[in-house]
């Protein structure tokens, strides 16, 4: 009898253990966007981290903004890291911005960032880019 319970609790642990690493196995990478992605729809991973990386220049002032997120969260502050290349205290060096998104649900999805100056206001001329995803 003990043995058969030793069986019945080893069983248990294997199934347990094997529907974890199936779990994990299947769990969606993040992705990594640029620019290059506000061409044509994108499809995301519900519930998956995904990051978006753009060029910045923070020394004069320039930075990106949320304008519209519909079913995203956006981690703000966006994380602005520097070329190790570039010497310290260079100015006007240019930088990059890693804007986290991640989906809300499942269905369309959209980002709108503006690039501006940001005492002043909006206007036609900003750099503007819009991203559209599927959430699946």
């Amino acid at each position: 009898m003990p043995h058969r319970m030793l069986f019945v609790a080893f069983a248990f642990a294997l199934a347990a253990s094997s529907s974890a690493n199936a779990a994990t196995a299947q769990e969606p990478a993040p992705i990594t966007l640029s620019a290059a992605n506000a061409v044509s729809p994108v499809s995301l991973p519900a519930g998956v981290t995904s990051v978006l990386r753009l060029e910045t220049n923070p020394s004069t002032g320039y930075a990106w903004q949320v304008v519209e997120a519909a079913n995203l969260r956006v981690d703000e502050p966006f994380e602005v890291t520097r070329d190790p290349a570039t010497p310290n205290g260079m100015v006007g060096a240019p930088e990059s911005a890693a804007i986290r998104i991640t989906p809300r649900g499942k269905g369309p999805a959209a980002l709108k960032l503006v690039y501006k100056q940001a005492w002043r206001d909006t206007t036609p001329d900003d750099r503007t880019l819009s991203f559209v995803f599927v959430v699946e």
